[in-house]
């Protein structure tokens, strides 16, 4: 958006001691940011008067001419191409080294080998207008003086940037920059264009009878129209002109020019029909099917959610956009309908967004407008068409189709409050002060102030305290805060036990023992569940699936897992993975919150699962029993195998174990059966062991702090045993025997198991290191008795025999 200064200045009173780049950075500071201050005459640097002298015929091209003209200080040869020039005319030149408004930079050139130096400008090139039918003749000027000089384009343009003020409509204009102005240089606007009683229309003659039908007044809030005689389509008055040049605006005609400079003064966008072309207006939804040609000349398609302007056959424009041409303002109009409405912003913006067309003023209905400013543009309008065309008269009385209401508060403002939250004590006087200039009402009742919202910044700006706050504050000035440091306390967060157990535990399984993660979806379907002989019915069926094959929500790990040996067994001999993901039971678990019954969500679970698979015949069980070891001696935890009562169908019953830590139940891990892998198409070696991450948790939870234990003062004595046992005996039996057998037994750990043709059939040996200890020197005589003692008990108990072999 382009702000012109001397236009501010008819507005408020800005001090001559402050320059131009000194209000953009106040401006910057206190409402909205400045990206660029142009002075607009060195847009106009190297383009001055010249006389055209003599025109000859271009040698080499019937449709060039030969243009010698004097342009003060020397005098110039141009080729040029327009018909319209004659000798003795004033005309614009380009010298070289001039740029032109379209970014094209003048230079010496030759044009069929004649050379050119400058160029004759027509009216667009130098943004002056819209004509390019020939060069721009000039009435009056002196040889050599400077374009901008003589237009007397002597305005400075500060450029805004649009994004900063995407919420605040009442800043799309000179007015409301105004008031903001007003406001932080603590000066006064010097007119009232709001509010102004003068602002008043009178009417010449009352000989129309308007028809205005507002069919959905949610749309279209207020719509207001009136119609003005004896109109005379001419250009636009000098002044007018420059205004609308100065803000990036090309004058077309003193009607539309009007319509232009309201919402550019005063942020209302206006829209002006040829009156004998519509006979009625009717503010409606477009209609299937229905299209308009609007006035950038291109059939638009509409669709039935868009808001129209309609007459009683078809839309003549598209509300709050773009006219369409029917009811174009033309040279032969006389007599014209002024429009200026309200528009609901959210319909707007959804409208430019389907048609891709954003126009100037939809970018301010889209920001949500005031109604009340509807009022204030029309107003304005009839009194600029009045003084530019002083024949114009008034003849219908103003339409007002209004329904609408503000929220204008009041705000209850607790001036402690205030200073505590700015972080700042301002006095009442300022704060007072700096509300009132920016138009909201102050009023003191009982020692407590109640503020009333302006209808400028009621409709999506200000709502509630903390919005007056920030009024306060910007205009007082941030830098006046001081910067201190928070007086509470900064804390780290609270851990989250969950997600820091799960990276330990894939940095140990990871860095390690190398296994790799493996991150599967968490679907699985029928046929996958009862190949691995596991019931479909304790699984969650998945009402839209991404695909048949995977119907259900995984009730474990595993099926996955073993999918992922199947995909890459050809590609690898020795296959280590592991998953932590969720699983899912059709049995009800927690209660949804988020529903608004107490209904039950399925049950879930994060498990961990760790998978080997090897082509070669080794004791894969053994290794991953020897990996869940190493992974809870990690985290200090006191682990067990048991005998597994309850499998899932895939494993094989008689190599399984349930592992216990900390002395409850946390998962199991099992060999996969032959026959079942054969059947799901796995030829390696597998073993799978499936955990609980909560009963993980649990455990880490209820484990006690870890105290310093002294170390003992007496030595200890190791033995070694190895019995030879038949191979039904299980491990855990026999070491629970050892570490019962005595208290001066310590530590039993099995070092070693082998079976082989020596031992027999049916038999294996089992070596343990044995620590003994106690409170005091123990000899070798006594640890060589208990020994044997132990010795006669395994014998006795379970067959073993001494391995002396």
């Amino acid at each position: 958006m382009f702000l012109s200064l001397n236009w501010l200045k008819d507005l408020v009173e800005i001090p001559r001691s402050i320059t131009p780049d000194e209000l953009a950075r106040a401006l910057t500071r206190h409402t909205v940011e400045v990206e660029n201050v142009v002075v607009q005459a060195k847009q106009y640097d190297k383009i001055v008067v010249g006389k055209i002298l003599e025109i000859k015929k271009h040698p080499q091209a019937d449709k060039l001419s030969l243009v010698k003209v004097d342009v003060g200080f020397e005098k110039l040869e141009i080729v040029c191409g327009a018909t319209n020039i004659k000798t003795g005319q004033l005309v614009p030149v380009a010298l070289v080294g001039a740029v032109l408004a379209n970014g094209l930079e003048i230079k010496p050139v030759e044009i069929r080998s004649v050379k050119s130096n400058g160029m004759l400008c027509a009216a667009d090139e130098l943004n002056l207008g819209d004509d390019h039918s020939g060069i721009m003749i000039l009435e009056q000027g002196k040889i050599g003086q400077n374009l901008a000089e003589l237009i007397n384009l002597t305005d400075v343009i500060l450029e805004v940037d649009g994004k900063s003020i995407s919420h605040r409509g009442d800043l799309w204009c000179h007015y409301g920059m105004a008031r903001e102005i007003a406001a932080f240089l603590n000066s006064k606007l010097k007119t009232d264009l709001i509010t102004a009683q003068s602002n008043r229309i009178k009417i010449d003659h009352d000989k129309i009878k308007l028809n205005i039908i507002v069919e959905d007044s949610k749309l279209c809030p207020r719509y207001l129209a009136i119609c003005l005689d004896n109109i005379k389509i001419a250009d636009s008055p000098l002044w007018l002109q420059r205004r609308l040049i100065a803000t990036g605006m090309r004058p077309i005609n003193n009607i539309v020019d009007i319509t232009n400079y309201v919402m550019l003064e005063l942020g209302q966008p206006l829209h002006a029909f040829d009156r004998k072309l519509v006979d009625k207006i009717i503010v409606r939804l477009a209609k299937e099917g229905e299209q308009i040609k609007t006035l950038d000349g291109v059939n638009r398609q509409l669709s039935e959610d868009m808001l129209v302007i309609a007459d009683r056959q078809k839309p003549i424009a598209i509300a709050g956009i773009i006219g369409g041409q029917t009811g174009e303002i033309s040279d032969k109009t006389t007599s014209i309908i002024i429009e200026s409405a309200n528009f609901n912003y959210i319909s707007i913006r959804k409208t430019t967004q389907r048609l891709a067309l954003r126009t100037e003023a939809s970018l301010r209905f889209e920001k949500g407008l005031d109604p009340n400013l509807a009022l204030s543009g029309i107003y304005r309008a009839v009194k600029l068409i009045k003084k530019v065309v002083p024949d114009a008269r008034v003849v219908s009385k103003l339409v007002d189709e209004k329904k609408f209401k503000l929220n204008l508060g009041p705000i209850e403002l607790d001036l402690d409050w205030l200073a505590n939250f700015i972080g700042l004590k301002i006095e009442e006087k300022k704060v007072k002060e700096i509300l009132e200039k920016l138009g909201f009402k102050y009023e003191k009742v009982s020692n407590k102030v109640k503020v009333t919202i302006p209808s400028w910044r009621a409709t999506r700006d200000i709502s509630a305290r903390e919005d007056l706050a920030e009024e306060v504050i910007r205009i007082y000035g941030y830098d006046k805060l001081k910067s201190v440091m928070p007086k509470i306390e900064m804390n780290l967060p609270l851990a989250n036990q969950e997600l820091v157990t799960e990276r330990k535990i894939k940095n140990i399984l990871c860095q390690g023992v190398h296994l790799t993660e493996s991150y599967n979806y968490s679907f699985v379907g029928d046929s996958q569940l009862l190949k691995l002989h596991l019931d479909p019915g304790l699984a969650v069926k998945i009402a839209n699936p991404i695909a048949t094959h995977l119907n259900l929500l995984r009730p474990a790990l595993a099926p996955n897992l073993f999918a992922n040996i199947k995909n890459n067994q050809a590609k690898f001999s020795q296959i280590n993975l592991f998953e932590i993901g969720s699983i899912f039971l059709s049995s009800p678990g927690e209660i949804n919150k988020n529903s608004g019954s107490l209904e039950k969500l399925p049950y879930q679970e994060k498990h961990l699962a760790i998978v080997l698979a090897n082509s070669v015949e080794t004791d894969v069980f053994t290794k991953l029993k020897g990996i869940i070891t190493y992974l809870f001696a990690n985290f200090d935890f006191p682990i067990k195998y048991e005998k597994a009562e309850s499998l899932p169908g895939w494993a094989d019953k008689l190599t399984a174990a349930q592992v216990l830590v900390a002395g409850g139940p946390i998962g199991f891990m099992a060999l996969l059966d032959k026959k079942v892998g054969f059947s799901f198409g796995i030829k390696k070696q597998v073993a799978l062991a499936e955990f609980s991450l909560k009963g993980i948790i649990r455990v880490i939870r209820s484990s006690p702090n870890k105290k310093f234990q002294e170390f003992a003062k007496f030595p200890a004595l190791m033995r070694d045993l190895a019995f030879v046992v038949s191979d039904k005996i299980l491990y855990n039996e026999i070491i629970q025997e050892i570490k019962n057998y005595s208290d001066l037994i310590k530590q039993a750990e099995l070092f070693d198991v082998f079976q082989g043709e020596k031992l027999g059939e049916n038999k294996k040996n089992l070596a343990f290191h044995i620590i003994y200890q106690t409170d005091r020197t123990l000899t070798s005589e006594e640890v060589d008795r208990l020994q044997q003692g132990l010795i006669k008990k395994l014998e006795k108990k379970f067959g073993a025999k001494i391995r002396n072999f």
